[in-house]
């Protein structure tokens, strides 16, 4: 009896232990895009976002790849691998159309490929073909948008497995869609850049509408999602392509005695500020001061703010020419500042 009654146990035990590793059903909920990166090719200056936290890969002047995972890039690769994750991609050609390129788009075998329907990629005529695996619910499926500007197309892709993870990564793929800038030719005549030329480049300078967020030693501070934070001696610099275009954060220790009304007025009589008069603002929800100053060609600000012996400097500055496009941006970024 015993003997049976220990056997029957270890079959029970066993099926409770393969019953808590079976794999759970995966969660399809919609997911949100949440934090972006923004890419730019620096060849044919094509622009897109996707998840941060995504793993990349990127060949300048031909594409550029996100995956959900880098186990997910090896599941396109072979198929039979990996996770079920997404893919979304952006890529620049010469000398074709989008005509031709739908018309000819189809990379994969057993799969089915939709009739080019007419849309929109960045503000362009575009072309879109669908693609799925019928009857696989875990087959490729997804998408790919062809679009002309100058003598370069544009294509845009995004696939994951099954409809029903098409239907999860939506909410991404809607937002890097949306996101994308098409490749274009920088036109230069007598020497100078042609103004649609210009016009393009400064679209893709000024500052993002949405933001990210950047938390130093003691602060933080949301900035516009293609420009770049890097960190710099306990405080922050935030760039985009044009170097007077910034916020930059530095912290410095305020001697016993002197308050913000001093540290400030001694600070504006350096060469930097060019002895502007300290003016009274409010960031965080506290009293701040702050000297405006700047160049004929750029303006420039900087607010301090102290909170116990530590004295945040906020430097924040834009092209004059562009002010109506940088400013607003680039002072919300300033007014975000935050003590933590």
């Amino acid at each position: 009896m015993k003997q049976k009654f220990s056997l029957a146990l270890t079959i029970v035990v066993s099926i409770l232990s393969l019953a808590s590793c079976a794999k759970k059903d995966e969660d399809m909920t919609p997911m949100q895009p949440g934090e972006m990166a923004t890419y730019k090719d620096l060849v044919y200056r094509f622009t897109f976002k996707a998840p941060k936290a995504w793993s990349v890969e990127s060949v300048p002047g031909s594409k550029t790849t996100y995956y959900s995972s880098p186990s997910t890039e090896t599941r396109f690769q072979n198929f039979t691998e990996g996770d079920f994750g997404a893919r979304i991609e952006t890529g620049a050609m010469e000398h074709t159309t989008k005509e031709k390129e739908a018309a000819n788009f189809k990379p994969y075998d057993n799969v089915t490929y939709g009739t080019p329907e007419p849309g929109t990629l960045g503000g362009l005529p575009a072309l879109k073909v669908t693609y799925t695996m019928p009857g696989d619910e875990n087959g490729i499926s997804g998408y790919r948008i062809f679009a002309n500007k100058d003598s370069l197309l544009t294509y845009f892709d995004v696939a994951t497995f099954g409809a029903k993870r098409m239907e999860k990564y939506k909410p991404i793929f809607d937002a890097s869609e949306q996101s994308v800038q098409p490749a274009f030719v920088l036109k230069i005549t007598g020497g100078k850049i042609d103004s649609a030329s210009m016009s393009a480049m400064m679209e893709q300078m000024k500052p993002s509408e949405t933001f990210s967020t950047y938390s130093g030693s003691g602060y933080s501070i949301q900035y516009p999602d293609n420009f770049s934070a890097s960190p710099m001696s306990g405080g922050v610099e935030i760039k985009g392509e044009r170097a007077d275009a910034m916020v930059r954060v530095d912290v410095n220790s305020a001697g016993k005695g002197i308050d913000l009304d001093k540290y400030v007025t001694e600070n504006a009589k350096s060469a930097i500020y060019r002895g502007a008069s300290p003016q009274s603002a409010s960031l965080s929800g506290k009293p701040a001061k702050v000297l405006s100053y700047g160049t004929s060609g750029a303006t420039a600000k900087t607010y301090f703010l102290m909170s116990g012996q530590s004295v945040y400097r906020i430097t924040v500055s834009w092209p004059n020419e562009l002010e109506a496009a940088f400013r607003p941006a680039l002072e919300k970024s300033v007014q975000s500042f935050k003590v933590k």
